[in-house]
């Protein structure tokens, strides 16, 4: 059920229905500071896993090869034994020879294909049904876009008001209390130049101190 008679609330971090977010900047690497260039959370490495640092010319020389545990071997070699296809890549796994490479070619050769369930996968093109209701459907999205705009008119207008208001009944008060500061001075400096023997509250001297 589409909600065309009143807005989803739609809640950030603030929870401000209808209020924008503010954008997100993200990098694909943890630690990275854009900033500053020199950063050392995280060293830059090929495919392999060797560090960046060391050239091409040296890393590609590298063979990589996969490690399995010894207590593995019984199983690989019955595997091996029992499927001759996997023979030559399970000795090769065996024997510490068997790079990413030959794993790719033994994973391709004897992957299956993935069973899909037709059903359940959307039809690439729309029914009848649907297409009938294109002009409603665009009417619609005509309708929540005008939304939109009406609410964003009436929220800077209404947010505008707001901080003009605030901020004249601040420069008000402020005016007060500017005009009540100086009002006192003045009547300071006249208390105490023109009337000093009407000093009250004052401490009297006692001699000793």
């Amino acid at each position: 059920r589409r909600l065309l008679h009143h807005s989803v609330p739609r809640h950030h971090t603030a929870s401000n229905p209808g209020w924008p977010v503010l954008y997100h900047v993200g990098y694909d690497k943890p630690g990275w500071n854009p900033d500053m260039e020199l950063e050392y959370d995280v060293m830059p490495r090929d495919e392999f896993g060797v560090p960046a640092h060391i050239p091409p010319e040296i890393s590609t020389t590298i063979r990589h090869t996969y490690y399995i545990p010894p207590q593995y071997y019984p199983f690989l070699k019955k595997l091996g034994d029992d499927t001759p296809e996997l023979k030559p890549y399970m000795d090769k796994l065996i024997n510490g020879e068997m790079t990413f490479d030959d794993y790719e070619e033994m994973f391709y050769a004897f992957a299956k294909p993935l069973k899909i369930h037709r059903p359940l996968i959307a039809m690439p093109y729309r029914t009848d049904a649907e297409i009938a209701k294109t002009d409603e459907i665009m009417w619609e999205g005509a309708w929540l876009s005008f939304r939109q705009r009406v609410l964003g008119d009436y929220l800077a207008r209404h947010y505008f008001r707001d901080f003009i208001a605030g901020a004249g009944i601040g420069l008000f008060l402020a005016w007060l209390f500017i005009q009540g500061h100086r009002q006192y001075r003045i009547d300071m400096k006249l208390f105490y130049l023109e009337a000093p023997e009407h000093k009250i509250n004052w401490v009297k001297p006692r001699g000793d101190l």
